[in-house]
């Protein structure tokens, strides 16, 4: 009993045949996308509009603002995958807040590598494992890979975020929702109809 908490969540998972890039499907595809957006961490709550906008040289912006306007933060994501910070109110600017969004956006942005992808089953699902520096993303699908049932980036042992993308229309997710797992830090963004 005691060394159910040194068990890998991932260790029923077995190699499957397939295409690892089958996932690419769920890649969410912004131009102009405006979301209702709550954010909570720790104590402390955050509402307002979150922007995604295709700029002319190919990167994506993310704005967050509330609704009157206040910045929040303004990330860049370009299209090589490099990540530059426009914007992050001074009260939040820290390394570590800063990294774990731009990590939870790489994870709705779906831009993965799929050089080192490897295709993994379950009863259920179908995991497309990419590894990262300190353990994986898993991109969980239906058995058929036509529907994403969510994406988990993980240490060894477990799932440390979680996001759910549903409802798409015309490749945009209408609802996304990120939540840690080690500690109270949730998004929730809920698409406005422009």
């Amino acid at each position: 009993m005691a060394l159910s908490g040194c068990v890998s969540a991932y260790r029923s998972l077995r190699p499957a045949a397939g295409d690892p890039a089958c996932v690419a499907r769920f890649k969410p595809r912004f131009t102009q996308a405006l979301y209702s957006t709550q954010v909570d961490v720790l104590k402390h709550h955050l509402s307002g509009l979150l922007f995604f906008k295709q700029m002319p040289d190919s990167s994506l912006r993310i704005v967050f603002t509330n609704e009157v306007g206040f910045k929040f933060f303004d990330f860049a994501f370009a299209q090589d995958g490099n990540f530059t910070k426009h914007y992050m109110m001074p009260k939040m600017d820290k390394a570590i807040i800063v990294n774990a969004l731009r990590k939870d956006f790489e994870l709705v942005l779906l831009n993965p590598d799929y050089r080192q992808a490897q295709l993994l089953r379950d009863s259920n699902y179908q995991y497309v494992k990419m590894p990262t520096e300190k353990g994986a993303n898993y991109y969980i699908t239906d058995p058929h890979c036509t529907r994403l049932e969510r994406i988990e980036k993980s240490s060894d042992r477990k799932a440390v975020v979680k996001v759910w993308m549903s409802h798409y229309q015309d490749g945009v997710p209408d609802s996304i929702c990120i939540q840690h797992q080690n500690f109270k830090f949730n998004i929730s963004l809920q698409r406005v109809q422009q």
